[in-house]
């Protein structure tokens, strides 16, 4: 009889998984359907996992078993097929979307290359010294800090603003300040809100050593999540908006920062599509970022993506800073004469009806401003 009750919840298990998988189908921002577009990974361990409990429960006690062997074997199938079709271009086994910079160039001989860090710090953090170790070892041209509050900025400001004299600092205590730290030259800048009115988007050019001026964005939309009552509206909105813009952007653009969203997302996909920027993760790595503790339960939610501009020479995490996120490094060099090489992803039909749904979502719920606000931060440095 317990036998027969462990078969029955296995099987309800695997028809549960199979059920959440499905609702990957829908476009409702409601924190439950699109939780379920995260555990991909997670997913297909546990429908195997499955498979092998009833293979070693039988094993052990012999008898029939009221469900069929080939049924577990075939939803296990079903869910690493479903999920697998999404995560396998953040595979080794794939080619890679943004091509990898020529060895010869080398980044401390070469005026046209970039190094980037997006971290976000998690605003209750106060290991500041763990944290200014791994970003002064790391040596960004370019640092992107998320949730970054008064404390935040007291304590690193000694240590960084002399190695960073370009700076745009907008401290919050709502988890969504953030700062952009630059050993280049801002050229100019922007402090802007695009959906709601207490999330900011630095928007900023930056002169690179050879002359050349890029565009930098950092952004961290707010999650769809249970306990909070969130759902996806301002995320998709915030994400669709930035890859409308971009889409008629014809400089080198570097857009990084904590999304909220993992790479193989409908969301994540429809910017790239939109906005014709590339994922350096695609062929070369998931650069789990999230959660830092949990390695169980890690996924890609800290995202640097850039124009077709660049080559990559360099992408990896860094080592835990005491935050629930590790930082992302990036090098990236400034190649345009390349652009066609890359494999930009195309924009499907429907697109644009799905950005407009998005949007209007996003205005229904009064959750996004009737235009682009601009703000200067509180604390704007441009030496």
């Amino acid at each position: 009889m317990l036998i027969t009750m462990l078969d029955y919840l296995l099987l309800l298990i695997q028809v549960f998984l199979v059920s959440g998988s499905l609702l990957n189908l829908s476009s409702n921002p409601h924190w439950f359907i699109r939780g379920w577009d995260f555990p991909r990974v997670q997913i297909i361990v546990i429908g195997w996992a499955i498979v092998l409990c009833h293979v070693a429960v039988h094993s052990a006690v012999g008898g029939e078993s009221p469900i069929s062997f080939w049924l577990l074997i075939t939803l296990a199938t079903g869910l690493t097929l479903w999920h697998g079709f999404r995560i396998i271009p953040y595979t080794h086994v794939f080619p890679r979307q943004a091509k990898p910079t020529a060895r010869e160039h080398r980044r401390s001989e070469d005026p046209a290359t970039v190094r980037m860090v997006v971290s976000n710090v998690e605003e209750e953090n106060d290991q500041y010294e763990r944290w200014l170790k791994v970003v002064q070892d790391a040596d960004p041209d370019i640092l992107v800090a998320l949730e970054i509050d008064e404390h935040w900025v007291d304590a690193v400001s000694s240590p960084l603003f002399e190695r960073y004299p370009h700076r745009i600092v907008q401290p919050q205590d709502n988890w969504y300040g953030m700062m952009l730290l630059s050993r280049l030259p801002i050229i100019d800048h922007k402090l802007r809100f695009l959906v709601q009115d207490d999330i900011p988007s630095i928007d900023a050019h930056v002169q690179l050593e050879n002359g050349r001026q890029i565009r930098v964005i950092a952004v961290h939309p707010r999650p769809p999540e249970p306990w909070r009552g969130n759902d996806a509206t301002a995320r998709d909105a915030e994400l669709t908006i930035w890859g409308q813009e971009l889409a008629d952007e014809t400089g080198p653009t570097i857009i990084g920062g904590d999304l909220n969203d993992v790479a193989w997302s409908a969301t994540t996909r429809l910017f790239l599509r939109t906005s014709g920027m590339l994922d350096p993760r695609r062929g070369r790595g998931f650069f789990n970022t999230f959660h830092a503790d949990h390695w169980y339960c890690r996924y890609p939610l800290d995202h640097i993506f850039h124009s077709p501009h660049f080559t990559v020479s360099d992408i990896h995490r860094l080592p835990h800073i005491g935050s629930d996120h590790f930082p992302m490094l990036i090098d990236l060099r400034l190649e345009p004469e390349r652009k066609n090489e890359h494999e930009v992803l195309e924009e499907k039909p429907d697109d644009q009806e799905e950005v407009d749904l998005r949007i209007e979502r996003a205005r229904e719920d009064e959750e996004i401003n009737g235009e682009a606000v601009q703000r200067e931060p509180e604390h704007a440095i441009r030496d």
